[in-house]
Order: structure tokens, then sequence, then C-alpha cells
């Protein structure tokens, strides 16, 4: 190892046992093993961690809603609405909507939701990096919008199936919009 990386190491694990109650003697490996218990560190919260979520009723909501919008329209859509990591928790097909907008709409919403952008955006940073455009399992096509809550991303929702991406986002926005 070099110094870098023994330093590194004992500074870790120095910091493990500090947090683990414990009192380290700066040179372990030359003095005997005398570690006494410390007092517990002070903590802001004794609750566990939370995230916000998407929940199932409102991933319905907003899936019913972008669908409607491309019925009013007269464009028979699919809706699949994402959580923060990317799975499904709602998708809808129209009656007469082909097969291909069900994987299209999951794979906007699926890059929404991991890139925390609308696809929109995505398409046009790939005119300076073309990247974008080869990674598997993600459309930059227009239609996808992340779903954020009190700054937070918790999901994404992707439209497919109208002439254009442009009315695919408004399907989806329109959606969201009634979310405020």
């Amino acid at each position: 190892m070099n110094r870098k990386s023994l330093t590194l190491t004992a500074a870790l694990a120095t910091t493990a046992a500090v947090t683990a109650g414990l009192t380290v003697l700066p040179s372990a490996s030359a003095a005997p093993n005398t570690t006494t218990p410390a007092k517990p560190a002070a903590t802001t919260s004794t609750k566990p961690g939370t995230a916000p979520y998407l929940p199932l009723s409102v991933a319905k909501k907003v899936s019913d809603i972008a669908m409607q919008k491309g019925i009013e329209k007269g464009y028979p859509v699919s809706v699949t609405v994402v959580d923060r990591d990317g799975v499904v928790i709602n998708q809808q097909r129209a009656d007469t909507a082909t097969g291909a907008t069900v994987q299209v709409s999951f794979e906007k919403a699926y890059a929404a939701a991991g890139f925390q952008t609308p696809t929109a955006d995505l398409q046009n940073a790939a005119k300076t990096s073309p990247g974008f455009t080869y990674i598997p399992g993600f459309s930059i096509l227009p239609g996808g919008v992340p779903i954020t809550l009190d700054g937070h991303i918790i999901g994404g929702i992707g439209v497919s199936g109208a002439p254009t991406g442009e009315l695919d986002a408004d399907f989806a926005n329109a959606a969201l919009n009634t979310l405020n």
C-alpha cells in the first residue's frame, strides 16, 4: 500500500471505531489494546431516514389524465409511470394504440427519471453528446418528464403514440400540472 492509502485506511478505521463508540489510540499497532467506551455521539434524530416516494394512487391519476388528454386530441397513446428507480408503477395503453407505444412510453419515463430531466432536453443534449442515443432502455424522444415532490425526483412519466413527441410531452405535462 502506498502512504496515502495507509493514511486513508487508518482514518476510515478510526472513524468507524469512533462511530461505534470506541476510542482509538493514535498508534494502535504499537500500544496494547486499551480501547474504552466513549459517550454516544449526539444525533439530531433517532428516527430512520425516509425518502419521498410516488404513491400508486398518484401514478394512476397522472396516467389517467395523460391518457385522457391524448384521447381528447384524437390520439391513442400509451402512458407509463415509473418510480425514481425506473420501476413501473402504472402502465396503460389506449384501445387502438400500437404495441410499440407501450415500450417507448416506458423508455421515455425511465430516461426522465434516470437522468432527472425531460427527454426533450436529452434529445437537445444529444446534438452535442450523441452518446445519449446509445443508452439501452432509454428513449430520448420528447414525451418523458420527471415527477418531482419538494425538489426531489420521485418518478417519471412517459407518453407515446401522438404524431410528435412534443404532443406526447404536452399530455405528460398536462397530467403533472394537475398535481400542483
